[in-house]
């Protein structure tokens, strides 16, 4: 019987672990998605031919803003993807934990 504990505390912390690495990321990225809007709306509002710096691989390269300006929007829009991806990802992986807690009748004890 121990072993079924075990087994199950195993298969319950990694549910959690699973739905926290997804919590997580979605917050990281959705800072950097904010700070790409923040970007995007800035250069919006600046000369074409205005110079501006972006990181790139930890390098900062000089342009101007005609150039980045569609870069940065494919970036907001790939991040946007990924974010809805993952927060499907993180409603399907809750569903699934739901599940099995209600077919092994798992009840949490809060200490």
């Amino acid at each position: 019987m121990n072993r079924v504990n075990e087994s199950f505390q195993i298969t319950y912390n990694n549910y959690k672990q699973s739905l926290e690495e997804l919590q997580s990321k979605i917050i990281e990225l959705g800072h950097d998605l904010e700070e790409h809007e923040v970007v995007i709306d800035t250069l919006s509002k600046t000369d074409d031919n205005r110079k501006c710096y972006r990181m790139v691989g930890g390098a900062l390269v000089e342009s101007d803003v005609v150039t980045t300006k569609p870069i940065l929007t494919v970036k907001r829009d790939n991040l946007q993807e990924t974010i809805s991806k993952l927060k499907a990802e993180l409603v399907k992986t809750a569903s699934r934990f739901e599940q099995w807690k209600k077919d092994n009748k798992i009840q949490v004890v809060k200490q």
